[in-house]
């Protein structure tokens, strides 16, 4: 699929949070974009527009609008676009790109691979069609039992919310069946069990093609621990190899597991680490759906199990932001047979070329670019491969900014 040319952000929250969304032309050509901010109704509050040069960046003005309404948001142009938003309280910081069918972040079935007991789980649902939205959601706990079903309606361009009350507070996961196409949130406020951490994420879209592959690029070693979680989104019972391999490209460690419809495993993959970093590839003979995270003390970085089906693995990868003053780290995984040919690009937030060069990268195994090979500037980050990759964005804010917070991303497709 192309580039988007609209993308769309589910909330703009009200009140104490603050939005910041940035939004880039990522085209050779000079952009038209219209950014309009609707109600839970549908009904249009507000609307920008602005003239974009290519690769120029345009931090839409969006906090003033919604002080006391949450509000959705899309963003339209004549030329491919993508974006990013980053919603803060305090230390809490919540992350999403921008959403639309040709990321496959836009479905008309979601999957969240986790439920959280003792957190607090709340999400939105916006109806991104012309139609009204009818909602079945289906909550699951670790074995793949149903604990409860609900429904709702959501009018055209409208969007409602809810929260574990409604899921039944379990250990398990969440699917959403809808008859329109929409984009999900979820907002995982860890709440005591980690005090003034909170984490997002979109809804996985599990409408055909569904993955029975998924890479993890980095399992952490050191102080760092993970938690990876795979689910059977299938019917019928499911085989799993999860083989983890090191730098470059080498098996270093395999197990397997057979799942039920929908049960979970916790792949135990901190014992496997020791003093190197591995990338971690779960495959399966039916479809999955998987996420991870990464722990230190009050950091952690959260992503979804990555493949091409999901768009989340490709040949140009993009980047909506890179932040001076913070630290950003960079690993990519080549999930191919072949060496990798990597150029990256590293732009201002106006558009224009700061530094590129290259690198290698052999079958199978990772790459790391580190804030020092990057330059320290406000801008953006292209990737382009000769063969397909997974990228992960790791955002270390700033004591000075939000001490002891960190934010994932993964790169963008634009294949």
């Amino acid at each position: 699929m192309p580039a988007p040319t609209k993308i769309y952000f589910g909330q703009i929250a009200s009140q104490q949070w603050q939005d910041w969304v940035q939004v880039i032309n990522v085209s050779n050509e000079d952009s038209q974009m219209m950014a309009v901010a609707r109600d839970e109704k549908g009904q249009t509050v507000w609307s920008g527009e602005k003239s974009l040069r290519p690769f120029q960046a345009w931090v839409v003005p969006v906090d003033s609008v919604s002080p006391n309404q949450e509000l959705s948001l899309v963003v339209s142009s004549n030329k491919p676009l993508v974006g990013e938003r980053h919603c803060h309280l305090g230390t809490q910081v919540l992350a999403f790109p921008g959403a639309a069918p040709e990321l496959r972040s836009v479905g008309r079935r979601l999957f969240f691979p986790e439920l959280s007991g003792p957190c607090q789980d709340w999400f939105r649902i916006f109806n991104i069609s012309g139609q009204t939205a009818l909602v079945n959601m289906v909550s699951r706990d670790l074995e793949g039992v149903i604990v409860k079903q609900f429904s709702t309606q959501i009018g055209s361009l409208g969007f409602i919310h809810f929260s574990d009350e409604m899921t039944g507070n379990v250990y398990g996961s969440l699917e959403v069946i809808s008859t329109q196409p929409i984009v999900s949130e979820r907002h995982l406020h860890y709440g005591e069990v980690i005090k003034g951490v909170a984490v997002g994420q979109l809804g996985q879209v599990l409408d055909a093609p569904m993955p029975t592959t998924l890479y993890f690029p980095q399992i952490a070693a050191g102080v760092w621990l993970d938690w990876v979680k795979i689910v059977n989104v299938s019917q019928e019972d499911a085989k799993l190899t999860a083989l983890a391999r090191d730098e470059a490209g080498k098996a270093v460690w395999s197990s397997e597991k057979t799942l039920r419809p929908f049960q979970t495993w916790i792949v135990p993959v901190d014992p496997i680490t020791n003093q190197k970093d591995v990338s971690l590839t779960v495959s399966s003979n039916k479809p999955i759906s998987g996420e991870r995270h990464c722990h230190l003390e009050t950091m952690i970085l959260a992503f979804p199990g990555a493949c091409s089906e999901m768009k989340t693995a490709g040949r140009r990868l993009f980047f909506p932001e890179i932040a001076a003053g913070s630290y950003d780290f960079f690993r990519f995984l080549n999930i191919t047979d072949q060496t990798a040919m990597v150029n990256p690009i590293i732009r201002d937030t106006d558009g224009i070329i700061k530094a590129q060069f290259s690198f290698q990268i052999q079958p199978f195994g990772y790459a790391t670019a580190r804030d020092e090979d990057l330059t320290d500037l406000q801008g953006t980050l292209e990737i382009l491969s000769t063969q397909t990759l997974v990228g992960e964005r790791h955002l270390v804010y700033a004591p000075s900014s939000y001490k002891g917070v960190t934010i994932g991303q993964f790169g963008q497709v634009l294949d």
